[in-house]
């Protein structure tokens, strides 16, 4: 039994991985229409050394919807692979795609009684299909289809992949689908529909991403009514926060930065009046729109919920966390002071009883959302925290070491302490005090998160891992002034979650090795006092950390924001199936807030993507960054230039300054210079043209020219000039060839294919023949090299605004001199010369005249 204990603790973490997972894996997999996508199964099995005989997870101990969210959250890992529809995943994945994916109902024989067994799955492949925008390829009656067959994770999918395949849009034919299955917009004259509390919560998160930014009233209404809705149906009781929190944040995505002008007709719903009584209960007697126990007539008496009564109050605990966040996201960025005293921490013990400490940590989040103020330091998380708060804490900490030093009992030194104390900040309740400093500090750590995702701003790291830190400090430190800021351990597991995942917004994608290792040693742990979303959170992080494999990274516009916050909402679960506080299915949203911002060179000659070394220039200062392809563009860079800096490509310059705006960063196409290899064939240039070109072995010498240039002439000069038979001679071409002709070859050919001029290989064949001719120049060849004099004295006499015109060498300047050098002795030896005949001397007077520019008489 002890072996199954352990072997179901495993098997948690395992479950758990699948978020991650798809975080990792997020737009990694290519493949062709004819391709089926594989889900991998979920293994609950294990080895038992030393044997390592494998033995399988006993199911009767489990609950029997222990792996219903897991295998959807395994769909959606699976489905996350495929690449977006912006890109050729649009021409891959099509309907016929789609169905052909789809499982094959399985059924199995129980007593002669077939029992088709569910695919959960599934429901998770189709929102991962909506969120990579393949799923508006079905058509009404597919959809239908799944809906009217399929499991409630397949529904859930559904929901939510078509309204992010639509956001925004506002399409109507998913508003009636998803309006069907909230029984409060239903019409009096429909049959009331036994719906499950998750069902309504993912088609109320859909109106939320189908009518983003709308300001649609009736939604708006709607969603209103809804967050202060009386319970109703005995069998949903249990997932209120959820459906309420729900409710919270499609408010605030239909209103999403709609607080600094208030939307034409929708003052009279007074939203944040309402909002205000759902946070903190004020203003109930002047507000007389209070929502109905019943909103629509299609709820009667039967419907009352009979396990909870609550008359004509707000239960705040339910209605203040999706509040909260509503008027944070409808704020977002406004600065709004008026707004964020709202949510204004309690600076009293008595003040701090009335809320609940979880709350406090919300509240901070959307203060920073509308002020937009968050600094990234250790200090700014410090003073979120209340004066009251920060006295009672330093108090218990001084008494503790007090205590110590006297040998006296904590209890026995916090009660001894004078009246004065007694008066100032002795009366509280510590673990209250202990509670709210920990939810304070994560809710800041979360709020720098936010603030800088995707950034990989070292600062903002820094303060966050400081904090992570200190909270792991107060669960494994056993030090008494330790002890007594220590909160209770589901408080300080929640905190530590928190601000690990905070850690790895900031640095998602950047694959940071000291947060990596952090990360790592949190999940190690695995004993009962860590539960299934603890599990899921740490897996998540490290997923962040390296997003789409390193190429995609988070935005921080406010439809990005929105969507994180709702993907990390600051609640986990305890158990598999736990959906009371938060819909597990919302934990992909951050799909829609991750954008590929991997910047990579690519080989114009051979297509392929290659490594270069950079340089990226910073405004106002002159200092610039060194760091080669393919590169993360952190979110909210302030690069101005990039520029390319390699021996063995072409120099490139680019504007940077439109990078943030971008949602894709485009590929650098660069070209490689002639006579070298790239950076992955030859790490250290040790195989470049230009350290072979002095080698005396003509075969490595050809074997180089091959690999490195694709010009047919320069390759069949290479073979035929530049490599001599095996006797040592030259082949039946070159008669005249001496010893000396092999070198001039390989310096040329060496030269032709660094300066990519293959076509003057005749001309320094011509010239080399001029040079070492002991007979008479014809009028031609004169005339050749008296225009290549010419050339040269007219190319050093361009002016420095021509630098491109004097920076092209189509010979050598030095071979040219020697070779005219070389005229000018044998035409003047030429006269000297006896042994000349009559004939040759008749030849030789018009090339000298030639060269001497001696005027032809006609």
């Amino acid at each position: 039994r002890s072996k199954q204990d352990k072997l179901l603790l495993l098997c948690r973490r395992s479950i758990a991985t699948p978020l991650g997972r798809g975080m990792l894996t997020l737009g990694t997999h290519r493949m062709l229409s004819s391709d089926q996508l594989l889900i991998p199964d979920i293994v609950l099995a294990g080895r038992v050394p030393p044997a390592n005989g494998i033995l399988a997870l006993d199911m009767s101990s489990c609950p029997p919807n222990f792996r219903i969210w897991p295998e959807f959250h395994n769909g959606v890992a699976a489905g996350l692979r495929l690449p977006e529809a912006s890109s050729d995943g649009g021409k891959i994945i099509t309907r016929t795609w789609i169905k052909f994916n789809k499982p094959v109902s399985q059924s199995t024989s129980n007593n002669s009684t077939n029992q088709t067994t569910p695919s959960y799955a599934h429901g998770g492949f189709l929102m991962a299909l909506g969120l990579r925008g393949h799923l508006a390829a079905l058509n009404t009656s597919d959809l239908t289809d799944y809906l009217s067959q399929g499991t409630i994770t397949t529904t859930v999918g559904v929901f939510l992949g078509m309204a992010a395949n639509k956001r925004g849009s506002c399409d109507p034919g998913v508003s009636k689908m998803l309006c069907l299955h909230v029984p409060s917009l239903l019409p009096p004259s429909f049959i009331p529909m036994d719906l499950a509390s998750t069902v309504q919560a993912a088609a109320v998160a859909g109106i939320g991403l189908l009518y983003q930014k709308s300001s649609h009233r009736l939604m708006t209404e709607f969603l209103l009514n809804e967050i202060g809705r009386q319970p109703t149906k005995d069998q949903n009781t249990n997932d209120r926060e959820s459906f309420a929190l729900v409710c919270g944040l499609s408010l605030g995505l239909i209103n999403l930065q709609k607080g600094k002008a208030t939307v034409s007709g929708l003052e009279d719903l007074k939203i944040e009046e309402r909002l205000h009584r759902y946070i903190s209960g004020v203003g109930a007697d002047k507000f007389q729109n209070t929502p109905p126990p019943f909103p629509n007539g299609n709820q009667t008496e039967g419907d009352r919920n009979a396990r909870i009564h609550e008359s004509d109050m707000l239960n705040r605990d339910i209605t203040a966390p999706g509040s909260i966040l509503a008027l944070g996201l409808m704020y977002i960025k406004s600065g709004n002071v008026s707004v964020a005293s709202i949510l204004k921490l309690p600076d009293t013990h008595f003040l701090l009883d009335y809320i609940r400490p979880d709350l406090l940590a919300l509240r901070v989040l959307a203060k920073s959302l509308i002020l937009w103020n968050v600094e990234p330091t250790a200090e700014w998380i410090d003073s979120q925290v209340p004066s009251a708060v920060q006295n009672s804490i330093e108090f218990m900490r001084k008494a503790a070491a007090k205590a110590v030093s006297l040998g006296m009992g904590m209890d026995e030194e916090m009660d001894g302490n004078g009246d004065e104390s007694k008066n100032d900040v002795a009366d509280f309740d510590p673990q209250a005090v202990r509670q709210a400093n920990a939810f304070i500090i994560a809710g800041a750590c979360f709020s720098i998160g936010i603030r800088y995702a995707g950034s990989a701003n070292r600062d903002a790291a820094a303060a966050i891992f400081q904090r992570v830190m200190w909270f792991l400090e107060l669960r494994d430190n056993k030090d008494v002034t330790r002890q007594v800021q220590r909160p209770d351990l589901t408080t300080l597991t929640t905190c530590l979650c928190t601000s690990a995942i905070s850690l790895a917004l900031v640095m998602a994608g950047t694959g940071d090795l000291d947060s990596f290792r952090l990360f790592r040693a949190l999940r190690w742990s695995c004993d009962d006092n860590v539960s299934y979303g603890t599990h899921m959170i740490y897996g998540a992080a490290i997923g962040l950390l390296f997003l789409g494999g390193g190429k995609r990274t988070l935005g921080s516009s406010p439809e990005d924001v929105a969507m994180l916050i709702a993907a990390f909402f600051p609640h986990y679960p305890i158990l598999s199936s736990d959906n009371q506080y938060h819909l597990q299915a919302l934990r992909h949203m951050y799909v829609l807030a991750a954008h590929d911002r991997i910047l990579e060179s690519v080989d114009v000659d051979s297509r392929e993507k290659v490594c270069i070394p950079i340089e990226l220039s910073l405004p106002d200062t002159p200092e610039c960054i060194q760091s080669s392809t393919p590169f993360l563009v952190a979110n909210n860079s302030n690069f101005v230039e990039l520029r390319t800096k390699s021996d063995r490509y072409y120099p490139i310059v680019l504007k940077t300054t439109d990078w943030n705006s971008r949602g894709i960063m485009s590929n650098i196409f660069v070209k490689r210079k002639p006579g070298h290899l790239s950076y992955l064939q030859d790490p250290n240039a040790l195989r470049s043209l230009s350290i072979q070109a002095g080698s005396t072995n003509s075969e490595s010498f050809l074997k180089s020219i091959k690999m490195m240039s694709d010009d047919s002439v320069l390759a069949s000069f290479t073979k035929y000039f530049c490599k001599a038979d095996k006797k040592g001679s030259y082949p039946d071409l070159l008669p005249e060839a001496n010893s000396d002709f092999l070198r001039y070859c390989n310096l040329v050919a060496n030269e032709c294919m660094q300066e990519e001029k293959s076509e003057m290989l005749p001309l320094y064949l011509t010239l080399f023949r001029l040079m070492n001719s002991r007979r008479q120049q014809t009028v031609s060849n004169v005339w050749d090299l008296r225009i290549l004099r010419t050339y040269m004295r007219r190319k050093g006499g361009l002016l420095p605004s021509d630098k491109l015109l004097a920076s092209v060498n189509l010979v050598s300047e030095e071979l040219i001199t020697l070779v005219c050098e070389h005229v000018d002795d044998m035409l003047e030896s030429a006269a000297d010369m006896d042994e000349y005949k009559a004939d040759e001397s008749e030849l030789m007077l018009p090339a000298e005249k030639v060269w001497y520019e001696v005027p032809l008489q006609c």
